[in-house]
């Protein structure tokens, strides 16, 4: 392999590689040094009406939706995530303990059923990220990346065709590329094999792959906002996401409790009069919920956001127990009987306001303004107070739901 394919390989793999471990940054205490990188990234694409479709979410992430298949894709996502790279590792230690060996052909183990099963796990661990962590833009990466994988694979065996001759050749007849039957190569012949260039082939799979699977996530963002606790008041412009299943009656009842609070109906005034803010969007959250960061940046509050900050509840986060419904676990301690109500400020990409009934748009951005803090038994409002204006990140792009 020529130094030139080394760097583009190695480039490739370490890009994909540092965008899917977004997941385990992110609960991680080096969060503030990746994202101080990758949130520009976001915050560019979001500014650009057209692009900032790009940082949107199309499966639930924060809460749990009123669909079980829903919540299970989370799970899943985390359990595909980690075996995906346990499996990775194992193949990585089988085909460099065989070239320290110098076994030649490796035909054992995880080699037996495919050529390249550490694409094949690398795969299946980038979708476990795009189930748990489902920002279009990286579904367009990880579909890409899919085709880069292709590439490289061909780029390998074309090396070892011309370095073990007819060894590989027979490996290759006997052994699948990626899955076995080559399901794949099939459905590609089905479709596209009357186009003669196979580059052109190539391309054209990838343009209707790309395209589908983006349509496809819109109509999942569309049953995803659909099948979560969500209210829009139109009399107190605010649209209301509750991390966990509530009915409309006990959102509105929440609310209720909180505008006989003359302290909230004073600062959202003011927000409204002297700044021209149009309306809110308000998560309703267990106090311990553990994702709080998400959107509003945890300060001298007396509030704790639960962030996942010790290497144990890491490890514990990202391989997950063999249940597959753990989702509401995941998100922290819900038996409260006390709510967080965090409101956030509604602007378009140009810095204008936004209408309540326009927070779930795409280019909506959510930035946190105020955290009330609710007593659900005793009907009172404990604490009310205004925040920095950001998530724990910084001011990027954080999903809505």
């Amino acid at each position: 392999m020529s130094v030139n394919d080394r760097l583009i390989r190695g480039s490739v793999i370490l890009f994909y590689f540092l965008i899917g471990l977004e997941i385990v940054i992110m609960i991680s205490p080096f969060a503030g040094f990746f994202y101080a990188g990758y949130g520009p990234v976001l915050n560019f694409l979001y500014d650009i009406k057209a692009t900032s479709w790009l940082t949107g979410f199309f499966l639930p992430h924060a809460v749990i939706a009123n669909n079980d298949l829903l919540n299970f894709l989370n799970g899943l996502g985390r359990s595909l995530f980690s075996f995906g790279l346990i499996a990775f590792f194992i193949g990585a230690v089988q085909i460099y303990s065989a070239k320290f060996r110098r076994k030649g052909v490796v035909s054992s183990i995880l080699y037996r059923w495919v050529r390249h099963p550490q694409y094949l796990f690398l795969a299946i661990s980038g979708l476990g990220l795009l189930l748990f962590w489902p920002r279009f833009i990286i579904l367009i990466l990880y579909i890409s990346m899919l085709y880069v994988y292709y590439l490289l694979a061909k780029n390998e065996e074309d090396r070892m065709l011309k370095q073990h001759g007819n060894s590989y050749a027979a490996y290759m007849q006997r052994t699948a590329m990626f899955i076995p039957g080559n399901p794949g190569q099939k459905i590609f012949h089905i479709f596209l094999g009357w186009i003669k260039s196979k580059r052109l082939a190539l391309a054209a799979s990838y343009g209707f792959i790309l395209f589908f699977a983006i349509l496809a996530a819109f109509g999942l963002r569309h049953y995803t906002i659909s099948q979560i606790s969500k209210m829009y008041l139109p009399e107190k412009q605010i649209t209301a996401v509750s991390i966990i299943p509530r009915s409309d009656q006990a959102i509105k009842n929440i609310f209720d409790v909180l505008y006989k609070d003359s302290r909230i109906t004073s600062i959202l005034s003011e927000y409204r009069q002297k700044e021209g803010q149009k309306g809110f969007l308000v998560h309703l959250m267990p106090v311990h919920y553990r994702m709080q960061g998400l959107f509003v940046a945890p300060f001298n509050s007396g509030i704790t956001s639960g962030r996942i900050s010790t290497w144990k509840n890491v490890v514990g986060f990202v391989f997950p127990s063999l249940s597959l419904f753990r989702h509401k676990k995941m998100m922290g301690r819900m038996n409260s009987d006390d709510v967080l109500l965090i409101f956030s400020q509604l602007t378009w990409p140009d810095g204008e306001y936004a209408h309540a009934d326009e927070a779930l748009n795409f280019s909506v951005k959510h930035l946190p303004l105020l955290e009330v803090l609710v007593d659900l038994e005793n009907r009172t409002v404990l604490q009310v107070q205004k925040t920095p204006n950001r998530n724990l990140w910084g001011r990027m792009p954080m999903p809505a739901f």
